[in-house]
C-alpha cells in the first residue's frame, strides 16, 4: 500500500511542479521591487499595484481574482503589478502601507487610491472606468437627466480649450469615483441655470446650484466640490457617514431621541447650519440608534446633546451639557469654533500615580508632553486591551523596555487607545489597526513607522536605526517572545462610519 501511494505521488509531483511553473510563467502579474519601482511607475498610463505580505490570508484570498484581472486587463494596455513589503519594506513605508493587502492607481507615476471592490469583475470595471475622460461633454439636453442621476453632480460651463476646463478635469480625475462630471459649452444654457460662463456648478439630487466663486485652483475646487457635495442640516447615518468624511469639515452633531425634539430643532437651526456651513456641517444624528457614538465621543448619554468633531484633525468640541441645544447656545459655540476660539476635548484616563515600569503607560493628558519631548526618542505602542495580537506580543514589548531601561534618552511607552484620544492631527499618528507602533525621534519629533515582526530583535534593529540617539547596544537579549509574522486587527471605521446599532471606532 506505502509503495502503491508512492508511485503516485511520485508520478503526480511533476504535474504539480509544471503546474506551478507554468502558472508563474504565465502570470500577468509584473513584480515590482526597489530598484526598477520609480523607471515602472513613471512609465505607465494606468496602472494598479498591490502592495502585500506573503503571510496575510486576505492577500491571499485576493490573489486569485487579481490575477485574472490581470489578465483580463492586458488586451486593454493596462498592467497589474505586486510589491512584497516583507521584502521591500523601505518601498512600503516610503508608500505609506499601513495594512495589507493595500491597493493603489498609478497614473504616469502618480499614485492615489483604488476605490473598487477585489472581486475580478470589479478590478477590471474599475480600472477600465478609468480609461474613459474623466470629463466628458455633456449634451445640452441631457444636462437634466445628468443632473437628476447622480446623487451629486459637478458641471464646468465653458468648452474643452478653456483653460478652466484642465482644472477641472484634474479635479474630476481625483474625485469620479466620488461624484459625477462633466462639461456644457454652451452660453445660453449656462444663463438659464444662473452659472457664469466659465463657471462651475456642483448640483445635489438635481436640485439648486452652488456656484464656484474662488480662486481656480485644482485645490479650490476640490474643497469646494467635497464641502457642497453634504446636505444643508442633512441627516447623518450609515449611508451618509462617508460623505460627511469625505467633505473635510468638521461635523455638528445634532444627537435626538424623538421625531418631535429632531423637528423642533430643525425649525431653529436651519438658518444657523446655512450661515455656518462652510465652517461646519451641521447634522442630525438618532441617538436611537446611535447612542454609542455619543458615548464614544464622551457626551452625556441625555438628549438633545451636541459636539463637533473633526475627523481630520482628529479633535472634539462638547458643548457643555449645562448648556442647552439651541440656536443662540449653538450660534455662540459654533461662531466661537469658527474663530478658533474653542480648545478641544480630549478622552484621557487619569495620569498614573505611579509610572516606574519597564514600560512607560502613557495617557492622552500627557501624551504631548512625553512623546514630543526633544531631549528623548519615544517609541510609542497604540493598543487595545482586547487585541489578540496585541496581547501575543506584550512579553516582547516588555522585554524591550527591560532591556533598554538603562538608555536615559530613550522612552519604551504603551497607550490604550480606546480609553485615550491622541492629541494632534498629524497623519502618522492615525490608528489603522492594533497594534500600531511609531517611533517619536528626538531632535526633529519626526514620526517613523514601525512595520517589522514582533520581535526583541527586531524592535530593536529599528530603533538602531532609526532613533536619533541611536542605541549602540549589543548586549540585548533577543528573546523571540512573539509570533515572527506579524498581524493585527484592523479599524474599519474610515471606511465603515456609522454601522446600524452600533458606531465603530472613529480616530479622533
Amino acid at each position: 500500500m506505502r509503495v502503491a501511494w508512492q508511485t503516485v505521488a511520485a508520478a503526480l509531483a511533476p504535474v504539480w511542479l509544471h503546474a506551478a511553473t507554468t502558472s508563474a510563467e504565465k502570470s500577468a502579474v509584473h513584480v515590482l521591487t526597489d530598484a526598477g519601482f520609480d523607471a515602472w511607475s513613471d512609465a505607465q498610463e494606468l496602472a494598479l499595484v498591490e502592495f502585500y505580505a506573503p503571510w496575510c490570508v486576505y492577500c491571499q484570498a485576493l490573489a486569485p481574482s487579481y490575477e485574472r484581472a490581470a489578465a483580463a486587463l492586458e488586451q486593454y494596455g493596462v498592467k497589474l503589478a505586486k510589491v512584497d513589503c516583507t521584502e521591500e519594506q523601505s518601498l512600503c513605508e516610503e508608500m505609506d502601507i499601513n495594512g495589507y493587502p493595500t491597493l493603489k492607481v498609478v497614473v504616469n507615476g502618480d499614485y492615489v487610491a483604488y476605490n473598487g471592490t477585489r472581486e475580478e469583475s470589479g478590478i477590471v470595471n474599475y480600472m477600465r472606468r478609468h480609461q474613459e475622460p474623466p470629463l466628458p461633454a455633456v449634451p445640452a439636453k441631457g444636462l437634466g437627466k445628468f443632473k437628476d442621476s447622480a446623487e451629486v453632480a459637478v458641471v464646468g460651463y465653458f468648452g474643452s480649450r478653456a483653460p478652466e476646463f484642465g482644472v477641472l478635469e484634474e479635479v474630476a480625475r481625483e474625485l469620479r469615483d466620488e461624484y459625477s462630471f462633466g462639461y456644457v459649452d454652451d452660453k445660453g444654457l449656462a444663463k438659464i441655470q444662473g452659472v457664469p460662463v466659465p463657471g462651475i456648478a456642483v448640483y445635489k439630487d438635481g436640485g439648486e446650484a452652488d456656484i464656484f466663486t474662488g480662486k481656480l485652483t485644482t485645490e479650490s475646487v476640490v474643497k469646494f466640490v467635497r464641502a457642497t457635495s453634504v446636505p444643508v442640516l442633512g441627516e447623518l447615518s450609515s449611508q451618509t457617514f462617508g460623505n460627511y468624511i469625505r467633505a473635510g469639515i468638521p461635523i455638528g452633531l445634532i444627537f435626538y431621541n424623538t421625531d418631535e425634539m429632531r423637528n423642533g430643532l430643525e425649525s431653529q437651526l436651519a438658518g444657523l447650519a446655512r450661515e455656518f456651513k462652510r465652517s461646519v456641517s451641521l447634522a442630525f444624528v438618532d441617538a436611537r440608534i446611535y447612542a454609542k457614538h455619543a458615548r464614544m465621543l464622551d457626551l452625556k448619554l441625555q438628549w438633545p446633546a451636541f459636539a463637533i468633531q473633526d475627523v481630520v484633525r482628529r479633535t472634539k468640541y462638547l458643548l457643555p451639557s449645562t448648556a442647552a441645544v439651541s440656536e443662540t447656545e449653538l450660534r455662540q459655540f459654533v461662531g466661537k469654533f469658527a474663530e478658533g476660539r474653542l480648545q478641544p476635548d480630549f478622552k484621557s484616563e487619569a495620569i498614573p500615580q505611579r509610572n516606574d515600569g519597564d514600560v512607560f503607560t502613557l495617557v492622552a493628558k500627557q501624551f504631548n508632553e512625553v512623546v514630543f519631548d526633544r531631549t528623548k526618542d519615544v517609541l510609542v505602542l497604540l493598543y487595545a486591551p482586547w487585541c489578540i495580537h496585541c496581547n501575543r506580543m506584550a512579553p516582547a514589548y516588555e522585554e524591550l523596555g527591560r532591556s533598554l531601561r538603562s538608555h536615559r534618552n530613550l522612552i519604551v511607552a504603551k497607550m490604550d487607545a480606546t480609553a485615550n484620544d491622541i492629541p494632534g492631527s498629524d497623519a502618522d499618528l492615525n490608528v489603522p489597526g492594533y497594534p500600531t507602533i511609531v517611533l517619536v525621534r528626538a531632535n526633529d519629533n519626526r514620526i517613523v513607522k514601525y512595520h517589522g515582526d514582533r520581535s526583541v530583535a527586531s524592535f530593536t534593529d529599528f530603533l538602531r536605526q532609526h532613533a536619533a540617539h541611536g542605541l549602540g547596544v549589543s548586549e540585548v537579549s533577543h528573546p523571540e517572545a512573539a509570533a515572527a509574522q506579524p498581524a493585527y486587527t484592523e479599524v474599519h471605521s474610515r471606511n465603515v462610519g456609522f454601522t446600524p446599532k452600533e458606531t465603530r471606532h472613529i480616530e479622533l
